[in-house]
């Protein structure tokens, strides 16, 4: 089995690849009951198949036919699926195995919501393949389960070069985290440095942030935390928007599915540059407070949250 992401938070949705391979069946057919759910990091299990999968033998090869003839329909593997089993120790010894019977396996695909309540952890696949009071099970087992995170910004404490950020792993399981603090000098060129370790379950740590704009990653860099004292709201330039400069020194923007254009005072064209995504809306003197509203109101600079 194979799980896309491997990693996820509460309200997201996961996917699910289950094989069922009968290639090796001869003279008779298969008709078991086939199980496959998520147990929960508190034991609650929530069902996504629970029907009987019928599979045929294979046809006996005959020496007149010809070698090119056709036994299966055409599977559209996803390469991330592929990719998958290269993981793991697990799925290293399995590879060969499975790759060599992925065409003739018959390929299903299940998906799974995380409740917005739901519990912080290790999530557990269930493959149970019910024949003749026999039960078989998923040759991944050891690597069907996925983790559901979250890490939140406790308080920033200090000033300047001594500011540091408390951090929280809220779930029972260690997670990856990435500390991004960023420098960007008079020419605004950024210089990025990069720390990458896990947080230990339910561990509070303590990040220096000396820099104006630090950013802690999770979730397979997914999820985004800005490490500063406030929830900031950021702007960003409409990015559907052409932007031409003219020979003669004025700006205009222009929308691609309409005939008109906006002229750019200095003050606008200064907004417009300097929104980046990573501009504090708080940051903004009175006058370019004024202008924003206008550039807002025009669907020309929209706000933005990390």
């Amino acid at each position: 089995m194979s799980i896309f992401p491997k990693r996820t938070i509460p309200g997201k949705t996961i996917t699910i690849h289950w094989n069922f391979n009968t290639s090796h069946l001869n003279g008779t057919h298969l008709y078991p009951l086939v199980k496959i759910g998520v147990k929960d990091p508190k034991g609650n299990v929530t069902m996504l198949f629970e029907e009987h999968v019928i599979a045929f033998p294979d046809q006996k090869e005959s020496k007149k036919e010809s070698l090119q003839k056709l036994k299966y329909l055409n599977k559209n593997i996803p390469l991330l699926v592929l990719a998958d089993y290269l993981e793991g120790s697990c799925k290293r010894e399995k590879l060969v195995e499975i790759l060599t019977n992925i065409q003739a396996g018959r390929h299903y695909y299940f998906t799974y919501t995380i409740p917005f309540d739901g519990p912080l952890g290790k999530y557990s696949l269930i493959s149970e393949v019910h024949n003749n009071g026999n039960v078989k099970y998923s040759k991944t087992r050891l690597d069907d389960h996925f983790w559901v995170e979250k890490i939140s910004l406790v308080n920033v404490t200090g000033k300047g070069k001594n500011r540091t950020a408390v951090i929280c792993n809220h779930s029972e399981e260690r997670t990856p985290i990435k500390i991004v603090r960023c420098s960007i000098d008079f020419n605004s060129h950024m210089e990025t440095e990069i720390e990458a370790f896990e947080i230990n379950s339910k561990e509070t740590k303590t990040i220096s942030i000396s820099e104006e704009k630090v950013f802690l990653l999770y979730n397979e860099e997914r999820e985004i935390v800005a490490l500063t004292e406030e929830m900031p709201v950021y702007l960003i330039r409409n990015h559907e928007i052409l932007s031409i400069s003219k020979k003669n020194g004025l700006d205009c923007l222009m929308e691609k599915d309409r005939d008109g254009a906006y002229w750019l005072s200095p003050e606008a064209k200064n907004l417009w540059d300097k929104a980046d995504g990573l501009l504090n809306k708080n940051s903004l003197s009175e006058k370019e407070k004024d202008v924003l509203k206008e550039m807002e109101e025009q669907g020309l600079i929209k706000q933005t949250r990390l």
